[in-house]
């Protein structure tokens, strides 16, 4: 665990041997040739060729007679016989892998894993776990590898039959000792020893008191100690089939002065007539917003699948808890699904890896487990409202409205909408017929006026200075967007009196212009109003 922490709220912000010495002499040229042999300079020719084929068949040579110095072993032979053909493989164990029951591993660690659950079908795997840390969810797949790799097992060349001297393979102090356990009795024991010097890919092992050269990717795993098979997986994601809908998201910082609430917008969900909303929550606290969906579906969804950069703490206890500051966490979230589950997902202080990657410490409520998460996938450390908020205002499409009453400038227009398309959609105007086509133009000039800052203060003392109320057919719908000007370039926007954003005076301006031309068809609508 690094020790060099950083201040979360500041990282919330920002975001080869002479030829002489080994042939002698180059040989000289016979100066008796017959005339019309081969000339001086061809003869000069095929003497370096020959010196060049002399020299590389030296090298060979020496290489095939050179033993290693570091360990005294002759692997000349292994140059000419060894082989990736299966079938000259030496097989070292014969096991079942789904027949393993227990494996013992010591290496620089010492620890011992069993197997919980038989496999419960053709392509399935055993479930096991490691004794004395069963409430430590671990990597399965990692786990199967300790019996999978041992199972089956085959050397590529027998190296030396009861060896005296272990030390020269590094097999005196091992670097792993295995037992794998069969449900038969049987057990199967296996040293893990140095990388051989010779062989790229190939380490020794000692097995039933001989030396083999084994493959080394198969030998990895037994090196590693029972932390580094904990899962990084804080949370497992959900099947499709059992994947909940996330009702709610609350997140609580230092960094801020409120919280940020999310909730799922059920109605919204099932409604397919609703246009503009892009995504099925909606942001209730600071303020009220519509969500882009590809840029929240990690602040609603995210805590499912969550991975950890590394395990920081295994089994902490209180003094872990405050050296990490999750006793006091800076953020706090809680996602609350239909299924009846919660979870509490603390982050505390931020700190650098050996790697230099930017984690923040994290825990899970019933997880007996200190994680060391990225910044990139603690995305609720950092945060904003207007970084998943959609900016539009208006969102619901114009042939489900049942009520558009607008007011600006002295000026008043109540509408009322029946219908489900344009086709057949029908619409008064303050009681009397109105056209179909006006209306739209007007409400598509609403839809384009966008949040540009998000505010979240108090509202002005006094009327807004212009008022939109809109109601949808189904009631989904019912909500007043309130307009007021603090100053010729900026006016604030809030919807049923709590604020929300800023944006520039002259939407009101461009929306007084429309509302006061409405009934003259020969003049077009203001579209533009940035």
């Amino acid at each position: 665990m690094s020790e060099e922490k950083q201040n979360p709220e500041e990282l919330a912000e920002n975001a080869t041997a002479e030829a002489d010495t080994i042939f002698g002499d180059v040989p000289q040229r016979n100066e008796n040739v017959k005339k019309g042999g081969i000339s001086k300079n061809t003869k000069f020719l095929i003497i370096g060729i020959c010196f060049l084929i002399g020299l590389s068949a030296g090298f060979v040579a020496v290489n095939m007679m050179n033993k290693n110095t570091e360990t005294g072993i002759d692997e000349s032979s292994l140059l000419d016989n060894l082989t990736d053909d299966d079938s000259k493989s030496i097989v070292l164990n014969d096991g079942t892998t789904n027949n393993v029951t227990k494996i013992q591993v010591k290496n620089a660690d010492e620890f011992t894993v069993i197997q919980k659950e038989k496999a419960k079908g053709d392509g399935e795997k055993p479930v096991y776990a490691v004794e004395g840390y069963d409430d430590i969810n671990f990597d399965n797949d990692l786990l199967y590898t300790l019996a999978n790799n041992g199972s089956g097992l085959s050397a590529t060349e027998l190296i030396e039959e009861s060896p005296s001297d272990l030390n020269k393979y590094g097999l005196e102090k091992p670097l792993a000792e295995v037992a794998l356990t069969y449900a038969d009795g049987n057990v199967f024991r296996l040293k893990v020893g140095d990388p051989s010097p010779i062989v790229s890919g190939k380490s020794y092992c000692e097995c039933n008191g001989n030396v083999y050269l084994v493959m080394t990717s198969y030998l990895m795993n037994y090196q590693k100690t029972a932390d580094q098979f904990i899962s990084k997986t804080v949370l497992e994601e959900p099947s499709d089939a059992d994947y909940p809908i996330v009702e709610s998201v609350r997140i609580q910082r230092k960094d801020l002065d409120w919280d940020i609430y999310l909730e799922y917008d059920y109605e919204g969900a099932n409604d397919d007539t609703a246009g503009g909303t892009a995504a099925t929550h909606m942001m209730l606290e600071p303020i009220f917003s519509y969500l882009n969906v590809e840029k929240s579906v990690n602040v609603t969804n995210g805590i499912f699948g969550l991975s950890a950069e590394e395990i920081a703490v295994i089994h902490p206890e209180e003094q872990d808890f405050d050296k990490t500051g999750l006793s006091d966490p800076f953020c706090t979230l809680t996602v609350q699904c239909d299924n009846g589950e919660e979870y509490h997902l603390t982050i505390g202080d931020s700190y650098k890896t050996e790697s230099g990657k930017n984690c923040y410490y994290t825990c899970l409520d019933g997880v007996n487990l200190i994680y060391g998460v990225t910044a990139d996938n603690d995305v609720w450390a950092t945060v904003q409202p207007k970084d998943i908020a959609s900016a539009n205002i208006f969102s619901t499409n114009v042939w489900t409205l049942a009520e558009l009453d607008v007011s600006a400038g002295g000026i008043s227009l109540q509408f009322e909408g029946e219908g489900t398309e344009q086709s057949n959609y029908v619409v008064t105007k303050n009681g009397e017929e109105c056209d179909t086509e006006r209306f739209r133009l007007l409400y598509r000039f609403l839809l384009s006026i966008y949040g540009e800052e998000f505010y979240i203060g108090e509202l002005p003392e006094g009327e807004p200075d212009g008022e939109v109320h809109v109601l949808s057919q189904n009631g989904r719908d019912d909500y007043t967007i309130s307009f007021y000007r603090i100053s010729d370039l900026k006016t604030i926007v809030a919807r049923n009196g709590v604020a929300s954003y800023i944006i520039r005076s002259s939407a009101l301006d461009t929306l007084i212009h429309n509302l006061g031309i409405f009934d003259n068809l020969e003049e077009e609508f203001k579209t533009s109003w940035q």
